[in-house]
């Protein structure tokens, strides 16, 4: 995103000045957290674009506005699609696409989370189960030291598997398309609105 260092501060200037400001530094911080996230800045700086608009944005509005390539910009907002945190949408009387972020912020992070979950807890669980039959398949024979470190690898790995499975299960419990299960657990921590 362009540096935008004159901007004025936040409550200065007028109400859309303000506003803008105010979009400017939620872009702006968004994508430096979703980039500690291995998110890709610039999928980041779209999403955040879209989030914070009222209104559907065109991707030639996106490019001027994030200062991106059309190429860039084709292909993050078909990535964000892809995750189902951004939707197509036409206007009428328009020949273009126009593009709108999920709005819910609960809905918004579940979705984001399955997603993670499906690429990165779903492979991780079979891999631990794999390794566990693996060290369980080592031969007792010999002075035994190979079945004493193979044992005290699925020791090791039961815990990993417990708690990637404890991951798992809330996951699945609390991660509904609409955000509901993610209230849910607000609410039985006693977080509110």
């Amino acid at each position: 995103m362009a540096d935008r260092s004159d901007a004025p501060p936040p409550g200065t200037g007028s109400p859309e000045q303000a506003l803008a400001e105010v979009h400017r530094r939620f872009i702006e911080r968004w994508s430096q957290m979703a980039s500690s996230w291995g998110v890709p800045r610039s999928m980041a700086e779209v999403h955040a674009l879209l989030f914070v608009e009222a209104r559907p944005v065109s991707a030639d509005e996106i490019m001027q506005r994030l200062g991106i390539s059309r190429g860039n910009a084709s292909m993050t907002v078909r990535t964000l699609e892809e995750w189902g945190i951004v939707r197509r949408e036409s206007l009428p009387d328009e020949r273009r696409d126009y593009f709108v972020a999920e709005r819910d912020a609960l809905a918004l992070f579940a979705t984001v989370m399955r997603v993670r979950k499906e690429r990165e807890i779903d492979p991780l669980l079979a891999l631990v189960s794999e390794c566990r039959a693996a060290a369980a398949a080592v031969p007792a024979a010999g002075d035994g030291s190979a079945a004493r470190a193979a044992r005290d690898l699925d020791d090791r790995l039961a815990d990993m598997d417990l708690f990637v499975r404890a991951i798992d299960a809330m996951a699945c419990r609390y991660l509904s398309h609409d955000g509901s299960g993610l209230r849910t657990l607000a609410a039985e921590a006693g977080v509110e609105r």
